[in-house]
């Protein structure tokens, strides 16, 4: 009998050695159920199981395999759904025709059979309009590759997502925001040094190093903390610049109030200008419903929690955006969303994820921290 082990991800232990959990993942023995968005594990999966829409489908394979398999599965939905949809159309004229060709009757048994006609309409109509509409989402790779049919149902159907409004403007000067020069930093000791980061407008930088390396140590002394120790070299940020930061942990000033009244709080913190129709807004692009805007940020799930993160983060239309791991909670329609609106930006990004698949759509240099 095969052991098996749940494994549930917890950012402070298994980001610590992803990479040698993956390489253990190869090579393990037992049986494994594992509980992931993370992209990169679930490629090296034999078989996902997707909850969506109060059930359950099982493909065979990796994430790859999935994302193709997703793509004819959601085809076939789609399909199906528009049929349903026409059909409701249909019994819908049905019902008005049988209705009036009842009233003009007056044959008594020609009057029973419209009558039949239409309770059977009715019946199947009310059958159909109580069935839900599926969530459909393909990826944008396999969505770019559908024929004109079906790329027409995607655009038609395809899930809502969140909307996150990054300005592109390209006229903007590439100048300098962050230089940091033979940069060595730590507490007691150094956690790193030699450490050389030139970070302009429109490009991306990653932060490499396993943890504890002082990764999140640099970041706080480009964001002005001075408890770190300074043991040589030099950090400047552009005292102008506007900064967005993507943060793991909401902060305790909003965690106990309702959504709505924690955006405004937040906005009003920073300066900013926030109404009621702002506040809606800002919701509907986050996929947040009127329930939600009353909920306590503390009882919101992890995702939503995020996507209140996400808010903060671009708040003050940010010239560089810091991310500190911004797909783990998020799910995997909404990090492609991530992915692409980063894409088109063009402020600085700096960046720091262990997920492979945001890492090669972000692109840009690579400075490792503590080799």
């Amino acid at each position: 009998m095969p052991t098996w082990h749940l494994l549930m991800s917890q950012r402070t232990t298994y980001y610590i050695a992803k990479t040698q959990y993956v390489e253990w993942m190869k090579t393990a023995r037992e049986a494994m159920l594992v509980i992931t968005h993370d992209r990169d594990v679930l490629n090296e999966v034999d078989r996902i199981i997707e909850l969506k829409d109060g059930d359950n489908v099982s493909y065979k394979g990796n994430y790859d395999a999935y994302l193709k398999q997703n793509a004819v599965s959601t085809g076939t939905q789609m399909n199906d759904f528009e049929m349903i949809e026409k059909r409701i159309v249909n019994l819908k004229g049905k019902v008005i025709d049988y209705q009036r060709l009842k009233e003009k009757s007056r044959n008594p048994g020609t009057i029973q059979k419209f009558k039949r006609l239409e309770e059977n309409s009715r019946k199947e109509l009310a059958e159909l309009q109580a069935k839900e509409k599926p969530t459909f989402w393909i990826d944008k790779e396999s969505a770019s590759n559908l024929n004109y049919k079906v790329a027409a149902q995607y655009t038609k159907f395809k899930a809502k997502n969140i909307h996150m409004n990054l300005k592109g403007d390209e006229s903007r000067s590439k100048h300098v925001l962050i230089t940091v020069r033979n940069l060595s930093l730590g507490y007691d000791k150094p956690l790193f040094s030699g450490i050389n980061i030139d970070l302009r407008e429109g490009e991306a930088l990653e932060l490499r190093g396993r943890n504890g390396a002082g990764k999140t140590t640099l970041i706080k002394s480009l964001l002005g903390d001075k408890t770190p120790t300074l043991f040589d070299g030099e950090v400047s940020i552009d005292p102008h610049v506007r900064i967005g930061i993507y943060e793991q942990e909401v902060s305790s000033t909003y965690f106990d109030l309702p959504l709505e009244a924690a955006v405004e709080r937040m906005y009003l913190d920073r300066n900013l200008s926030i109404s009621t129709t702002k506040i809606r807004s800002l919701m509907s692009d986050y996929l947040f419903n009127e329930g939600d805007g009353k909920t306590p940020i503390s009882r919101l799930s992890g995702g939503q929690k995020a996507r209140f993160q996400l808010i903060a983060m671009l708040s003050n239309n940010p010239q560089l955006l810091i991310l500190d791991e911004p797909t783990n909670p998020l799910d995997l329609p909404s990090i492609e969303e991530l992915e692409t609106a980063l894409a088109k930006y063009a402020g600085a990004v700096l960046y720091v994820s262990h997920d492979g698949y945001f890492r090669h759509a972000m692109g840009g240099e690579t400075v490792t921290i503590g080799q």
